[in-house]
């Protein structure tokens, strides 16, 4: 079974990044979420960092 995990922070580099993804657990959901970071930081990817699962039926 599919979740959607909700990530936030703001990097080092000043930059807001807020995204979903979809993973079979929380495990999976970092792993995707850090690499789709890396990819779109505006400096490095440490921060504070929300990790959020939402909910299936609030979506």
């Amino acid at each position: 079974m599919k979740h959607t995990f909700w990530f936030e922070c703001t990097d080092n580099g000043g930059g807001h990044q807020s995204f979903v993804v979809v993973a079979n657990d929380k495990q999976e959901a970092i792993k995707k979420g850090m690499a789709f970071a890396k990819k779109h930081a505006s400096g490095d990817i440490c921060g504070d960092w929300t990790c959020r699962l939402i909910s299936e039926w609030t979506t």
